[in-house]
Parts: structure tokens; sequence; C-alpha cells
């Protein structure tokens, strides 16, 4: 189960950036947590489509982790994600 949750967390630090640049930007335009939460829910759905494809996958080099499922890796991808994009509105929300 921890080497599963390390290889996904592998492939979230690639991902983390334009996450991250994501939750900035909805800081910026409107800084409220289920619209946030809503874009990046959004983003998964995107990613699992992208991921779903065949010709995308290719592509995009995303390759099948060993013993994690799709539905597991997105819930841990959006739990972490969401984690994260939670305590940086509520940090940026405690100083406006």
């Amino acid at each position: 189960m921890q080497k599963q949750v390390l290889s996904i967390l592998n492939y979230y630090k690639s991902m983390a950036f334009w996450s991250f640049i994501v939750t900035f930007a909805v800081t910026i335009i409107n800084p409220e947590l289920i619209l946030a939460l809503s874009i990046k829910l959004f983003m998964i759905f995107v990613l699992w489509f992208m991921i779903s494809d065949r010709k995308v996958r290719q592509r995009l080099r995303f390759y099948r982790i060993s013993g994690v499922s799709n539905i597991k890796f997105f819930t841990v991808i959006f739990l972490i994600d969401s984690a994260i994009t939670s305590t940086f509105l509520v940090l940026i929300k405690g100083f406006i």
C-alpha cells in the first residue's frame, strides 16, 4: 500500500506545478474554496479522459502504475490536491 501511494506521489510531482498555477489563478480571480475544488475536480476528469484515450496516453507518456487502479489513482491525486489547495486558500484568506 505504501509503495502504491509513493508511486502515485511520484506521478503527482510532475503535475504539482500546473496545479499550483491553477490554484494561484483561482485565488486571484475569486478565492472561494468551493470554486477551487470544483475546478480541481474538473481537471481530474480531464486527466482521466486523457489517460483513458490510447493515443493521448502514448503521446503524454502516462504509464499504468502496477497494482493501482485508475479509481484509486485519481482519488488519491484529488485528495492530495484538495488538501494542498484548501490549506493555501485558508492561509490566503487569513491574510486578506
